[in-house]
């Protein structure tokens, strides 16, 4: 799909995203109905990564027909457990095992 500009004589100038193959040299105006003209302008010319294409195309199909996912995909990171801690891992640390730090232990009771 491309942009094309038209400009009304009534009206102001407006955009139509048409295929290239329909494209014609005049286009009704979406305010007054009358017939107006293409107006030839420079191309946008962007180059983008490849990659950056890739998600762009997936963004704008996925808007129009979002795929339904049932389960995780393959090679995606596993949720963390309810116990997980960014401090301790996976499981806590037994207090009497741990290493002796820089600080005072606390008192027992």
């Amino acid at each position: 799909m491309a942009t094309y500009m038209y400009r009304c004589p009534e009206c102001e100038c407006f955009d139509v995203i048409v295929p290239m193959a329909s494209v014609g040299p005049t286009h009704d105006c979406p305010q007054c109905g009358r017939r107006a003209q293409r107006v030839f302008t420079a191309p946008a010319l962007a180059t983008l990564p490849s990659g950056l294409h890739r998600a762009a195309d997936l963004a704008s199909a996925s808007s129009e027909a979002p795929q339904v996912v049932r389960s995780i995909p393959d090679g995606a990171p596993r949720p963390r457990g309810p116990r997980w801690s960014p401090f301790t891992g996976p499981k806590p640390v037994n207090a009497s095992r741990r290493p002796a730090g820089p600080h005072q232990s606390l008192p027992r009771l």
